[in-house]
């Protein structure tokens, strides 16, 4: 059992090193660690998107809930649909869509960085999230083009 008093030393030790630029969480709020986001794609400027029918593609930006995404980390990135609850999730067929949040890997994502733009690479299949102008969604091999970039 943790004591109020050992809770509060701890929340002030992290506070401290948030003040002096370290950033910390404690064991229990890292894997729970959160932000919204909107992911735009580089090479087509549409946003991210889902529905209520499990289906994941992109479209003009709105934003709308549709469009906004719950980023948490722990193992793995999940993105899970503001809208809808369901999480990013992706097969070896190289389909992506929403599905029932499960933990898996096929939703999990090792988040690729390219100065300000990110890139999503599914931890289970390996391939990275991809987008084209017909505003589809899916994952393909990793190839460093815009299609595979988000803002």
């Amino acid at each position: 059992m943790i004591s109020i008093r050992s809770t509060l030393v701890s929340a002030a030790a992290a506070a401290a090193l948030v003040f002096t630029g370290v950033a910390v969480a404690s064991p229990a709020s890292a894997a729970e660690a959160r932000s919204v986001q909107t992911f735009r794609n580089v090479a087509t400027g549409f946003c991210l998107d889902s529905n209520a029918a499990k289906a994941a593609y992109t479209h003009d930006c709105n934003g709308g809930n549709y469009q906004k995404w719950n980023v948490s980390s722990g193992g793995g990135v999940v993105l899970r649909n503001v809208a809808t609850g369901f999480c990013l999730d992706s097969n070896a067929a190289k389909a992506a869509y929403t599905h029932s949040c499960n933990g898996g890997n096929y939703q999990k994502w090792t988040v690729l960085r390219r100065g300000g733009d990110v890139g999503f690479k599914n931890v289970a299949t390996g391939f990275c999230l991809d987008s084209n102008a017909a505003k589809q969604l899916y994952t393909h091999d990793c190839n460093g083009g815009n299609y595979q970039w988000w803002r």
